[in-house]
């Protein structure tokens, strides 16, 4: 199909609820792609209390003591995991900034893609603070599956590509035709005109044909739909929910030139909205671009 292989997932472990639902995506995926499994824990040291810590303590843990805490749950996390799938997973503790330690272990260990739970944020904290998850999205140079706590599923049947007026990553179609050929999965297109300019719906056209040619030729199930809308991310999200799409793979790394200063960046709202799992993947300048030939550009 494509040169693309996932044989490193790392998934980023904080005990959460949606970190446990990350980790069961991951741990499916780990076994269908016969892929090795890492965690990460990154103790944060702020003072407070987090959830190895019993409640009933009255005496605030020391940084030891919390990362002791953390590799005794983690330990008893991965005996769980290899009882009931059969996987060894690779187990670590860190510390530091949780974005930092992320990435730089992902680069280290050659990870080939991040999956983790996103607790979802709003309001001026999406637009100044973003999130641990945002920042991994924006910083990874590998793709990053991010899920929130409705993300239930663990199959993926009805994938989302939104294909806008900036330049796209061949990757990113790569990805969605191993995943649909892995879960039997259909591939949903929906080209995002800024207007009804007709040199721009002529550009979303070819590029969308250009799209289809590539899955076509794999023989995979997609559908094309072209909707108008100020807000990209509003309508990509809103086509996801109409049309039971379980899974909405995007672009990072550039920027839509119409997503609105207020709101944020197109892959932002996306990562932090959606109610069905996101995979992100990270836009390279001149590699594998998806344009518009007529246009003067290539297809890779």
């Amino acid at each position: 199909m494509n040169n693309l292989e996932i044989k490193k997932i790392l998934v980023p472990v904080d005990f959460s609820e949606t970190s446990d639902i990350a980790m069961n995506e991951a741990i499916k995926l780990s076994g269908l792609l016969k892929a090795e499994l890492f965690l990460i824990h990154v103790v944060e040291f702020t003072g407070y209390y987090f959830s190895v810590v019993p409640e009933t303590q009255t005496i605030l843990p020391s940084l030891l003591e919390l990362e002791r805490a953390v590799e005794k749950k983690m330990g008893e996390m991965s005996e769980a995991i290899t009882k009931r799938f059969g996987i060894i997973p690779e187990v670590y503790v860190a510390t530091g900034q949780i974005h930092s330690e992320i990435i730089s272990f992902s680069e280290k260990k050659k990870i080939d893609l991040i999956v983790m739970g996103t607790h979802g944020i709003s309001g001026y904290k999406e637009l100044f603070l973003g999130s641990n998850s945002q920042r991994v999205v924006t910083l990874s140079e590998v793709p990053v599956l991010t899920m929130q706590k409705e993300s239930k599923t663990l199959e993926f049947k009805n994938i989302l590509i939104p294909i806008d007026n900036a330049l796209h990553s061949r990757e990113k179609v790569n990805m969605a035709m191993i995943i649909a050929d892995l879960f039997g999965a259909a591939i949903h297109l929906i080209g995002l005109p800024c207007s009804k300019d007709i040199k721009e719906l002529d550009e979303i056209k070819i590029k969308l044909e250009s799209v289809e040619k590539i899955i076509s030729a794999d023989k995979l199930s997609y559908k094309t739909t072209i909707v108008n809308g100020e807000n990209l991310a509003q309508i990509s999200l809103k086509y996801a929910n109409e049309n039971n799409c379980d899974l909405i793979i995007i672009n990072t790394g550039h920027e839509s030139k119409i997503t609105g200063i207020f709101l944020g960046a197109f892959a932002q709202q996306i990562v932090n909205h959606s109610k069905v799992p996101v995979l992100s993947i990270k836009h390279k300048e001149g590699y594998f671009s998806i344009v518009t030939p007529a246009f003067g550009f290539n297809l890779y």
